[in-house]
């Protein structure tokens, strides 16, 4: 059952709309946690002056209020992940209260990272001459005085060499970026793109959907578009290439995708 303790929400939907819902969509409506009934509640009301069916009415809000809930979700665990790799990039610094005092580990971590650059470009450039020098030793060993000779010798300038590769090696940046701030959001659909391609995908075909999407859409400040072709496109673009992924999964999927 819906979750209605203590929590203040309005989350019954008005009698003239639950009188006309589906009873299978009355019942999947009922069983929703209060805050997602709350906001549908919202968004039915804002849409009473739309003429259009209860029943399209609450699957299109139902769509909308998820999207804005899994944002919301992903919005506390993309904090959590960015406050792990900050402690991680503290860590690896000597320093363990990342996770709390995050700006320190990521001015700790990204003065490493420029540093190991600045290094990494200076190695690199020295390599090179090494390289050179090789060259040069090889070439004019031989007219070197015999005991000076040995100090010289390939085994000797391998040994150093060997060591200069070591600690190129070492400084490699071949980790991620832990201080990042674009990641795992960057392939994230905004809440609105997210509604848009659930409305179009999921929601099943009827005539006049375009219509329906368009008019809520403008009833619940979605969009600015005052022309429906306008709108489409907008839609169109904002969906192109995505794939139907259902927000609950069964029971809902039946409820939402049949035809209207």
């Amino acid at each position: 059952m819906a979750e209605v303790a203590n929590t203040g929400l309005p989350i019954e939907l008005p009698r003239e709309v639950l009188s006309r819902l589906d009873p299978r969509l009355k019942e999947l409506h009922s069983q929703l946690p209060a805050v997602l009934a709350s906001r549908i509640f919202v968004l039915v009301r804002a849409a009473r002056s739309r003429r259009i069916d209860p029943n399209r009415v609450v699957r299109y809000a139902f769509l909308y209020a998820t999207a804005e809930r899994q944002a919301q979700s992903d919005a506390v665990s993309d904090d959590h992940t960015r406050r792990a790799k900050r402690e991680l990039a503290g860590e690896i610094h000597g320093f363990a209260g990342g996770y709390r005092e995050d700006a320190e580990a990521t001015r700790l971590f990204r003065g490493g990272r420029r540093a190991l650059q600045q290094i990494q470009a200076s190695l690199d450039a020295l390599l090179g001459r090494w390289q050179a020098f090789e060259q040069v030793v090889g070439k004019h060993r031989p007219e070197l005085p015999v005991h000076v000779q040995p100090r010289f010798s390939d085994s000797a300038l391998s040994k150093l060499g060997e060591r200069l590769h070591k600690m190129r090696i070492a400084i490699v940046l071949d980790e991620e970026d832990l201080t990042s701030e674009t990641d795992g959001e960057q392939n994230r659909h905004s809440v609105i793109t997210q509604t848009y391609i659930w409305w179009r995908l999921v929601l099943g075909p009827y005539s006049g959907k375009w219509s329906d999407m368009h008019q809520l859409a403008r009833a619940w400040r979605m969009s600015p578009s005052l022309s429906l072709k306008d709108f489409q496109t907008v839609v169109n673009r904002s969906s192109k290439g995505a794939v139907s992924v259902s927000p609950l999964g069964s029971p809902w999927d039946s409820v939402l995708s049949e035809k209207l």
